[in-house]
Protein backbone atom coordinates (compact mmCIF):
# COMPACT_ATOMS: atom_id res chain seq x y z
CA UNK A 1 0.00 0.00 0.00
CA UNK A 2 1.11 3.04 -0.65
CA UNK A 3 1.00 6.19 2.26
CA UNK A 4 1.74 9.63 2.47
CA UNK A 5 3.29 11.85 5.35
CA UNK A 6 1.88 15.21 7.06
CA UNK A 7 4.90 15.05 9.51
CA UNK A 8 8.11 16.88 8.05
CA UNK A 9 10.87 15.28 10.43
CA UNK A 10 13.63 12.39 9.59
CA UNK A 11 12.25 9.02 9.93
CA UNK A 12 13.69 6.75 12.97
CA UNK A 13 13.58 3.66 11.47
CA UNK A 14 13.14 0.40 13.29
CA UNK A 15 10.60 -2.42 13.47
CA UNK A 16 6.89 -3.12 15.09
CA UNK A 17 5.82 -6.23 16.22
CA UNK A 18 9.18 -8.42 16.63
CA UNK A 19 7.13 -9.69 19.08
CA UNK A 20 3.38 -9.75 20.15
CA UNK A 21 4.64 -8.46 23.93
CA UNK A 22 5.38 -5.05 21.90
CA UNK A 23 2.16 -3.87 20.71
CA UNK A 24 -0.21 -3.78 23.10
CA UNK A 25 -3.55 -2.73 23.01
CA UNK A 26 -7.06 -1.86 26.06
CA UNK A 27 -10.25 -1.59 24.92
CA UNK A 28 -12.01 1.91 25.84
CA UNK A 29 -15.47 1.70 26.02
CA UNK A 30 -18.50 3.98 27.05
CA UNK A 31 -18.45 3.50 30.67
CA UNK A 32 -15.21 0.83 30.93
CA UNK A 33 -11.84 0.55 30.09
CA UNK A 34 -10.11 -3.13 29.80
CA UNK A 35 -6.60 -3.31 31.80
CA UNK A 36 -3.57 -5.91 30.38
CA UNK A 37 -3.33 -8.26 33.72
CA UNK A 38 -1.91 -11.59 32.90
CA UNK A 39 -0.37 -12.19 29.65
CA UNK A 40 2.48 -9.52 29.66
CA UNK A 41 3.49 -10.92 32.99
CA UNK A 42 2.46 -14.71 33.40
CA UNK A 43 0.16 -14.14 36.47
CA UNK A 44 -3.10 -16.13 36.82
CA UNK A 45 -6.61 -15.26 36.41
CA UNK A 46 -8.15 -17.07 39.70
CA UNK A 47 -12.06 -17.11 39.60
CA UNK A 48 -14.41 -18.40 41.69
CA UNK A 49 -16.94 -19.42 38.89
CA UNK A 50 -19.51 -21.18 41.44
CA UNK A 51 -19.66 -17.99 43.28
CA UNK A 52 -20.13 -15.81 40.23
CA UNK A 53 -23.31 -18.04 38.74
CA UNK A 54 -24.50 -17.56 42.26
CA UNK A 55 -24.64 -14.00 42.17
CA UNK A 56 -26.47 -14.26 38.19
CA UNK A 57 -30.11 -13.31 38.61
CA UNK A 58 -33.06 -14.81 36.23
CA UNK A 59 -33.13 -11.56 34.07
CA UNK A 60 -29.24 -11.22 32.93
CA UNK A 61 -28.54 -13.80 30.15
CA UNK A 62 -24.85 -12.37 29.56
CA UNK A 63 -21.90 -13.35 31.18
CA UNK A 64 -19.59 -10.04 30.63
CA UNK A 65 -15.94 -10.71 30.71
CA UNK A 66 -12.88 -9.15 29.82
CA UNK A 67 -10.82 -11.45 27.14
CA UNK A 68 -7.39 -11.16 27.23
CA UNK A 69 -5.37 -12.75 24.18
CA UNK A 70 -1.89 -12.64 22.44
CA UNK A 71 -1.26 -13.81 18.65
CA UNK A 72 -4.46 -14.04 18.18
CA UNK A 73 -7.44 -12.43 15.56
CA UNK A 74 -10.47 -11.93 17.76
CA UNK A 75 -12.37 -14.44 15.96
CA UNK A 76 -9.88 -17.03 16.59
CA UNK A 77 -10.02 -16.56 20.18
CA UNK A 78 -13.33 -16.58 19.77
CA UNK A 79 -13.87 -20.18 17.88
CA UNK A 80 -11.64 -21.11 20.58
CA UNK A 81 -13.70 -20.44 23.27
CA UNK A 82 -16.44 -21.56 21.66
CA UNK A 83 -15.45 -24.69 21.09
CA UNK A 84 -13.93 -25.65 24.90
CA UNK A 85 -17.63 -24.12 25.87
CA UNK A 86 -19.44 -26.22 23.43
CA UNK A 87 -21.53 -23.82 22.23
CA UNK A 88 -22.19 -21.43 19.35
CA UNK A 89 -20.02 -19.17 18.07
CA UNK A 90 -23.42 -16.86 18.15
CA UNK A 91 -23.50 -16.61 21.64
CA UNK A 92 -20.18 -14.25 21.92
CA UNK A 93 -20.48 -10.84 20.95
CA UNK A 94 -18.05 -8.04 21.05
CA UNK A 95 -17.20 -4.17 20.45
CA UNK A 96 -14.55 -4.67 18.60
CA UNK A 97 -11.84 -6.51 16.43
CA UNK A 98 -8.19 -6.30 17.78
CA UNK A 99 -4.90 -6.73 16.33
CA UNK A 100 -3.25 -10.54 15.76
CA UNK A 101 0.09 -10.25 16.44
CA UNK A 102 0.01 -8.01 20.08
CA UNK A 103 -0.82 -8.73 23.12
CA UNK A 104 -4.87 -6.89 23.58
CA UNK A 105 -7.77 -7.26 25.75
CA UNK A 106 -11.39 -6.44 25.47
CA UNK A 107 -14.59 -6.96 26.64
CA UNK A 108 -17.02 -9.56 25.74
CA UNK A 109 -20.51 -11.38 26.34
CA UNK A 110 -21.09 -14.87 26.54
CA UNK A 111 -25.44 -15.89 26.20
CA UNK A 112 -26.28 -18.33 29.04
CA UNK A 113 -22.69 -20.31 29.21
CA UNK A 114 -21.81 -23.17 30.99
CA UNK A 115 -20.94 -22.94 34.39
CA UNK A 116 -18.97 -26.58 34.39
CA UNK A 117 -16.91 -25.69 31.23
CA UNK A 118 -16.08 -22.44 32.38
CA UNK A 119 -14.48 -23.80 35.61
CA UNK A 120 -12.41 -26.05 33.40
CA UNK A 121 -11.08 -23.16 31.35
CA UNK A 122 -7.04 -23.10 30.75
CA UNK A 123 -5.53 -21.43 27.90
CA UNK A 124 -2.32 -20.74 27.13
CA UNK A 125 -2.34 -17.64 24.91
CA UNK A 126 -5.99 -16.49 26.29
CA UNK A 127 -7.51 -15.28 29.29
CA UNK A 128 -10.86 -14.05 31.00
CA UNK A 129 -11.39 -12.20 33.79
CA UNK A 130 -13.73 -9.88 35.53
CA UNK A 131 -16.62 -11.45 35.37
CA UNK A 132 -20.28 -10.06 35.98
CA UNK A 133 -23.85 -10.60 34.78
CA UNK A 134 -25.86 -8.16 32.83
CA UNK A 135 -29.15 -7.97 30.79
CA UNK A 136 -27.11 -6.81 27.67
CA UNK A 137 -24.50 -8.07 25.83
CA UNK A 138 -21.43 -5.88 24.26
CA UNK A 139 -22.19 -4.71 20.83
CA UNK A 140 -20.29 -2.53 18.50
CA UNK A 141 -21.82 0.77 19.89
CA UNK A 142 -19.96 0.02 23.36
CA UNK A 143 -16.57 0.54 21.95
CA UNK A 144 -15.06 4.32 22.39
CA UNK A 145 -11.51 4.11 21.72
CA UNK A 146 -8.23 1.84 22.16
CA UNK A 147 -5.16 2.55 24.31
CA UNK A 148 -2.14 1.49 23.11
CA UNK A 149 1.36 0.87 24.19
CA UNK A 150 3.94 -0.06 21.33
CA UNK A 151 7.32 -0.65 21.32
CA UNK A 152 9.58 0.53 18.16
CA UNK A 153 12.89 -2.15 17.98
CA UNK A 154 15.90 -2.46 15.84
CA UNK A 155 16.11 1.80 15.89
CA UNK A 156 19.97 2.71 14.91
CA UNK A 157 21.32 5.78 13.85
CA UNK A 158 20.71 7.49 16.97
CA UNK A 159 21.90 8.50 20.40
CA UNK A 160 19.34 8.27 23.01
CA UNK A 161 19.17 12.02 23.59
CA UNK A 162 18.67 12.26 19.88
CA UNK A 163 16.35 9.79 19.17
CA UNK A 164 14.07 11.66 22.26
CA UNK A 165 14.33 14.73 20.55
CA UNK A 166 13.44 13.50 16.81
CA UNK A 167 10.43 11.66 18.06
CA UNK A 168 9.27 14.72 20.67
CA UNK A 169 9.76 17.01 17.31
CA UNK A 170 7.20 14.45 15.74
CA UNK A 171 4.95 14.63 18.22
CA UNK A 172 4.34 18.12 18.15
CA UNK A 173 3.55 18.22 14.58
CA UNK A 174 1.08 15.37 14.77
CA UNK A 175 -0.57 17.33 17.96
CA UNK A 176 -0.75 20.60 15.67
CA UNK A 177 -1.41 19.12 12.34
CA UNK A 178 -3.15 15.82 13.00
CA UNK A 179 -2.84 12.71 10.83
CA UNK A 180 -4.13 11.48 7.64
CA UNK A 181 -7.19 9.39 8.48
CA UNK A 182 -6.06 6.28 6.40
CA UNK A 183 -6.85 3.32 7.04
CA UNK A 184 -4.30 0.93 8.16
CA UNK A 185 -2.54 -1.88 6.77
CA UNK A 186 -4.72 -4.61 8.91
CA UNK A 187 -7.61 -3.36 6.93
CA UNK A 188 -5.89 -5.02 3.76
CA UNK A 189 -4.83 -8.16 5.22
CA UNK A 190 -1.75 -7.69 7.01
CA UNK A 191 1.70 -9.35 5.17
CA UNK A 192 -0.37 -10.34 2.15
CA UNK A 193 -2.27 -7.16 1.69
CA UNK A 194 -4.33 -8.77 -0.42
CA UNK A 195 -8.28 -8.48 1.46
CA UNK A 196 -8.38 -5.42 -0.80
CA UNK A 197 -7.67 -7.48 -3.61
CA UNK A 198 -10.36 -10.17 -2.97
CA UNK A 199 -12.72 -7.38 -2.30
CA UNK A 200 -12.83 -5.83 -5.75
CA UNK A 201 -13.41 -9.50 -7.77
CA UNK A 202 -16.29 -10.12 -5.10
CA UNK A 203 -17.38 -6.75 -5.96
CA UNK A 204 -17.35 -8.05 -9.91
CA UNK A 205 -19.03 -11.15 -9.88
CA UNK A 206 -15.85 -13.11 -10.31
CA UNK A 207 -16.27 -15.07 -7.62
CA UNK A 208 -13.67 -18.18 -8.92
CA UNK A 209 -10.73 -15.27 -8.96
CA UNK A 210 -11.61 -14.03 -5.40
CA UNK A 211 -11.29 -17.28 -3.68
CA UNK A 212 -8.72 -18.40 -6.04
CA UNK A 213 -6.43 -15.39 -5.06
CA UNK A 214 -7.85 -15.47 -1.70
CA UNK A 215 -6.54 -19.33 -1.43
CA UNK A 216 -2.89 -19.17 -3.53
CA UNK A 217 -1.53 -15.47 -3.11
CA UNK A 218 2.34 -15.95 -0.71
CA UNK A 219 4.35 -13.81 1.23
CA UNK A 220 7.76 -13.98 1.94
CA UNK A 221 6.54 -13.11 5.41
CA UNK A 222 4.70 -15.77 5.45
CA UNK A 223 5.69 -19.61 7.53
CA UNK A 224 7.76 -21.36 4.55
CA UNK A 225 5.37 -24.47 4.94
CA UNK A 226 2.10 -21.92 4.40
CA UNK A 227 3.82 -20.16 1.61
CA UNK A 228 5.31 -23.82 -0.34
CA UNK A 229 1.42 -25.26 0.17
CA UNK A 230 -0.22 -22.08 -1.04
CA UNK A 231 2.36 -22.17 -4.60
CA UNK A 232 1.60 -25.49 -4.71
CA UNK A 233 -1.92 -25.58 -4.46
CA UNK A 234 -1.80 -22.43 -7.66
CA UNK A 235 0.42 -25.08 -10.10
CA UNK A 236 -2.84 -27.49 -9.86
CA UNK A 237 -6.03 -26.17 -8.39
CA UNK A 238 -6.50 -29.94 -7.17
CA UNK A 239 -8.78 -29.12 -4.22
CA UNK A 240 -9.49 -32.34 -2.83
CA UNK A 241 -5.48 -33.31 -3.01
CA UNK A 242 -4.55 -30.32 -1.07
CA UNK A 243 -7.69 -29.90 1.15
CA UNK A 244 -6.00 -33.47 3.44
CA UNK A 245 -2.46 -31.81 3.96
CA UNK A 246 -3.10 -27.63 3.63
CA UNK A 247 -1.20 -26.21 7.27
CA UNK A 248 -4.58 -25.68 9.19
CA UNK A 249 -2.41 -22.54 10.89
CA UNK A 250 -3.33 -20.37 8.03
CA UNK A 251 -7.20 -20.16 9.87
CA UNK A 252 -9.88 -20.57 6.81
CA UNK A 253 -8.09 -21.40 3.44
CA UNK A 254 -8.69 -25.60 4.76
CA UNK A 255 -12.61 -25.13 4.90
CA UNK A 256 -12.88 -23.21 1.81
CA UNK A 257 -10.88 -26.58 0.43
CA UNK A 258 -12.64 -28.90 2.00
CA UNK A 259 -15.67 -27.79 0.70
CA UNK A 260 -14.72 -27.04 -2.77
CA UNK A 261 -13.24 -30.90 -2.66
CA UNK A 262 -16.85 -31.83 -3.20
CA UNK A 263 -18.57 -28.72 -4.95
CA UNK A 264 -15.44 -27.71 -6.91
CA UNK A 265 -17.08 -25.00 -9.12
CA UNK A 266 -19.04 -23.08 -6.15
CA UNK A 267 -16.78 -20.68 -5.36
CA UNK A 268 -19.24 -18.77 -3.92
CA UNK A 269 -20.66 -21.30 -1.90
CA UNK A 270 -17.12 -21.68 -0.46
CA UNK A 271 -17.47 -17.90 0.21
CA UNK A 272 -20.16 -18.23 2.06
CA UNK A 273 -17.72 -20.78 4.00
CA UNK A 274 -16.29 -17.71 6.22
CA UNK A 275 -17.79 -16.52 9.24
CA UNK A 276 -20.16 -13.31 8.16
CA UNK A 277 -17.94 -11.44 10.17
CA UNK A 278 -15.01 -12.00 8.05
CA UNK A 279 -16.97 -11.86 4.72
CA UNK A 280 -17.89 -8.52 5.43
CA UNK A 281 -14.51 -7.31 5.52
CA UNK A 282 -13.47 -7.56 1.99
CA UNK A 283 -15.48 -5.53 0.47
CA UNK A 284 -14.77 -2.94 3.03
CA UNK A 285 -11.24 -3.27 2.38
CA UNK A 286 -12.04 -2.61 -1.23
CA UNK A 287 -13.80 0.48 -0.19
CA UNK A 288 -10.99 1.69 2.35
CA UNK A 289 -8.56 1.37 -0.29
CA UNK A 290 -10.29 3.40 -2.42
CA UNK A 291 -10.38 5.80 0.37
CA UNK A 292 -6.96 6.16 0.91
CA UNK A 293 -6.19 6.11 -3.09
CA UNK A 294 -8.72 9.30 -2.85
CA UNK A 295 -6.14 10.70 0.11
CA UNK A 296 -3.57 10.42 -2.20
CA UNK A 297 -4.50 11.86 -5.37
CA UNK A 298 -5.54 14.87 -3.62
CA UNK A 299 -2.04 14.93 -1.87
CA UNK A 300 -0.15 14.16 -5.02
CA UNK A 301 -2.21 17.33 -6.64
CA UNK A 302 -1.23 19.87 -4.08
CA UNK A 303 -4.85 20.22 -1.90
CA UNK A 304 -3.38 18.12 0.64
CA UNK A 305 -6.14 17.75 3.40
CA UNK A 306 -7.78 21.19 3.02
CA UNK A 307 -11.07 21.82 1.88
CA UNK A 308 -11.57 22.31 -1.88
CA UNK A 309 -14.85 22.86 -3.76
CA UNK A 310 -17.58 19.71 -3.61
CA UNK A 311 -16.06 18.69 -0.48
CA UNK A 312 -18.60 17.92 2.42
CA UNK A 313 -18.27 19.80 5.40
CA UNK A 314 -19.29 18.53 8.72
CA UNK A 315 -18.69 20.52 12.15
CA UNK A 316 -15.91 22.09 10.11
CA UNK A 317 -14.14 18.95 9.18
CA UNK A 318 -13.94 17.60 6.03
CA UNK A 319 -15.43 14.38 4.98
CA UNK A 320 -14.36 12.08 1.85
CA UNK A 321 -17.36 8.98 0.37
CA UNK A 322 -16.36 5.21 1.53
CA UNK A 323 -18.12 4.66 -1.66
CA UNK A 324 -21.01 2.26 -2.54
CA UNK A 325 -24.47 1.59 -4.47
CA UNK A 326 -26.06 5.14 -2.85
CA UNK A 327 -23.24 7.21 -3.61
CA UNK A 328 -22.87 10.03 -5.67
CA UNK A 329 -20.12 12.15 -7.09
CA UNK A 330 -19.67 15.79 -5.34
CA UNK A 331 -19.84 18.70 -7.61
CA UNK A 332 -16.90 20.70 -8.65
CA UNK A 333 -13.34 19.60 -7.96
CA UNK A 334 -13.93 17.27 -5.29
CA UNK A 335 -16.50 15.08 -7.80
CA UNK A 336 -13.21 15.39 -10.48
CA UNK A 337 -11.36 13.68 -8.23
CA UNK A 338 -13.13 10.93 -7.29
CA UNK A 339 -14.66 10.42 -11.23
CA UNK A 340 -10.57 10.10 -11.51
CA UNK A 341 -10.58 7.14 -8.92
CA UNK A 342 -13.57 5.33 -10.19
CA UNK A 343 -12.59 5.69 -13.79
CA UNK A 344 -9.01 4.10 -13.07
CA UNK A 345 -10.26 1.32 -11.15
CA UNK A 346 -13.24 0.45 -14.15
CA UNK A 347 -15.98 -0.32 -12.00
CA UNK A 348 -19.51 2.01 -11.27
CA UNK A 349 -21.31 2.67 -7.85
CA UNK A 350 -24.02 0.23 -8.75
CA UNK A 351 -21.09 -2.69 -8.88
CA UNK A 352 -21.36 -2.28 -4.58
CA UNK A 353 -25.15 -3.81 -4.72
CA UNK A 354 -25.05 -7.61 -5.30
CA UNK A 355 -28.83 -9.11 -5.83
CA UNK A 356 -27.35 -13.04 -5.62
CA UNK A 357 -25.71 -12.12 -2.32
CA UNK A 358 -26.33 -8.99 -0.12
CA UNK A 359 -23.01 -9.68 2.23
CA UNK A 360 -21.36 -8.78 -1.06
CA UNK A 361 -23.26 -5.29 -1.02
CA UNK A 362 -22.37 -1.59 0.37
CA UNK A 363 -24.57 1.39 0.81
CA UNK A 364 -21.53 3.43 1.17
CA UNK A 365 -20.39 6.14 3.76
CA UNK A 366 -18.31 8.98 4.32
CA UNK A 367 -15.05 9.36 6.75
CA UNK A 368 -13.24 12.12 7.80
CA UNK A 369 -10.20 13.44 6.01
CA UNK A 370 -7.95 13.91 9.21
CA UNK A 371 -7.73 12.48 12.53
CA UNK A 372 -6.59 12.80 15.80
CA UNK A 373 -4.20 11.29 18.61
CA UNK A 374 -4.67 11.78 21.92
CA UNK A 375 -1.84 11.56 24.70
CA UNK A 376 0.83 10.50 22.60
CA UNK A 377 4.00 10.05 24.41
CA UNK A 378 7.07 8.45 24.91
CA UNK A 379 7.53 6.11 27.44
CA UNK A 380 11.05 5.31 27.51
CA UNK A 381 14.24 4.75 25.20
CA UNK A 382 16.47 1.86 25.91
CA UNK A 383 19.19 -0.10 24.85
CA UNK A 384 17.62 -2.83 22.47
CA UNK A 385 19.20 -5.99 24.30
CA UNK A 386 17.15 -8.52 21.88
CA UNK A 387 19.04 -7.34 18.58
CA UNK A 388 22.78 -7.11 19.50
CA UNK A 389 23.59 -7.99 16.33
CA UNK A 390 22.98 -4.47 14.87
CA UNK A 391 25.17 -1.62 15.87
CA UNK A 392 24.31 0.16 18.71
CA UNK A 393 20.36 -0.71 18.82
CA UNK A 394 17.86 1.36 20.44
CA UNK A 395 14.03 0.61 21.42
CA UNK A 396 11.81 3.26 22.27
CA UNK A 397 8.32 3.10 23.52
CA UNK A 398 5.45 4.78 23.20
CA UNK A 399 1.79 4.76 24.64
CA UNK A 400 -1.50 6.72 22.94
CA UNK A 401 -5.55 7.13 22.57
CA UNK A 402 -7.34 6.50 19.40
CA UNK A 403 -10.82 6.39 18.70
CA UNK A 404 -12.85 3.28 17.53
CA UNK A 405 -11.84 2.88 14.02
CA UNK A 406 -8.46 4.78 13.80
CA UNK A 407 -5.21 2.61 12.67
CA UNK A 408 -2.17 2.95 15.06
CA UNK A 409 0.39 2.06 12.10
CA UNK A 410 -1.06 5.35 11.11
CA UNK A 411 0.51 6.86 14.14
CA UNK A 412 3.47 5.08 14.11
CA UNK A 413 4.31 5.74 9.86
CA UNK A 414 5.00 9.34 11.27
CA UNK A 415 7.52 8.41 13.50
CA UNK A 416 9.31 5.06 11.35
CA UNK A 417 8.89 6.80 7.87
CA UNK A 418 10.36 3.54 6.26
CA UNK A 419 8.47 0.19 5.96
CA UNK A 420 7.35 -1.37 9.05
CA UNK A 421 7.80 -5.05 9.45
CA UNK A 422 5.32 -6.72 11.59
Amino acid sequence: MDFRYITKTKGVGGRIKQSPTDFQVEEIGVNYQTKINYLSNKNQAEINWQEVFEKKKSDTDYLIVDLEKNNLATTSALNQLARFLQTSKKRFSFAGLKDKRAITSQRISIYQPSQDRLSKFNFKNIKIYNPFWSKDKIDIGDLKANKFTIKIRQITDFSKDDLKILIDQTISQINKNGLINYFGEQRFGGVREITHKVGKLLLLKRYKEAVILYLTEASDLEREDIKLAREDLKKDLNFRKHAANFPTQTGYESAILNYLANKPTDFLGAFKILPKSIQFLFIHAYQSYLFNELINLRIDNGYGLNPIEGDKIIDGEVYLPLFGVHSEFSRGLAGELEKEIIKKENISFKDFYNKEYSVLSSKGDFRKIKTSVNDLKIISIEDDKDNTALVSPLEASLSFILDKGQYATVVLREIIKKEMIG
